[in-house]
């Protein structure tokens, strides 16, 4: 298992798996390998730890793939929204990011039925699952060949003043884009259902992706 600082320039170490292409054994046809990263749905945005899985993702080469597992469809939109914004915010014209929500409780099963090959998971710290309560990245070592990673807490060195600053334009910029098209999805929710609403709520949903990703992208 490894286990990631972010504050180490030791970061850019790539599993074995990564082979280097020229010796024909690192090619790997179809899709491209990603970063599964589990994201528990009680979990809070944390710009820290979205940093982080961006690092690492860029770092390996990797796509990433937020997936979260709920059984709970009241909650389910809240944490959409939440996988949005994250995704919005770690992908980059080297990073693609996509979403995935399942229903159910069950990582392991979730994570066997879409891990392929080359890809790479990675799971909070702290995540624990089934009766016994065992932590879920040992659960998933020793039910994957795959490299786990654990997104720990930490807490880094920060320049204070300009970290607050930027932090505090980044964050107002997020809070009004998404209470922005959260007032406007509200308006569009009131109209007639019909197929038109439907096209609507996604185009909405779609540019909200775009402006939070461009407004991230100029905080990097």
């Amino acid at each position: 298992m490894q286990k990631f600082d972010v504050t180490s320039p030791a970061f850019a170490l790539s599993p074995a798996s990564h082979s280097d292409p020229s010796t024909g054994s690192g090619q790997r046809p179809g899709p491209a390998p990603r970063l599964i990263v589990l994201f528990p749905a009680s979990e809070s945005i944390s710009p820290e730890l979205e940093h982080r899985i961006w690092e690492i993702a860029r770092s390996l080469q990797l796509n990433v793939l937020l997936l979260s597992v709920t059984n709970d469809f009241d909650e389910e939109a809240r944490l959409r929204r939440k996988l949005i914004t994250m995704a919005a915010i770690i992908k980059d014209p080297n990073v693609s990011t996509d979403i995935l929500i399942e229903h159910g409780t069950d990582w392991v099963k979730q994570v066997r039925k879409i891990w392929q090959k080359g890809d790479i998971v990675a799971c909070y710290a702290g995540q624990k699952v089934g009766l016994l309560r065992k932590p879920l990245d040992q659960v998933l070592k020793s039910s994957l060949e795959a490299t786990i990673y654990i997104l720990s807490d930490y807490r880094p060195i920060k320049n204070p003043k300009r970290t607050f600053l930027s932090q505090f334009f980044f964050w107002s910029g997020s809070l009004a884009i998404v209470g922005g098209f959260f007032w406007v999805e509200a308006k569009l929710v009131q109209l007639p259902q019909d197929w038109a609403h439907s096209a609507l709520i996604y185009v909405c949903v779609l540019v909200e992706f775009a402006v939070i990703s461009f407004w991230s992208s100029l905080f990097k």
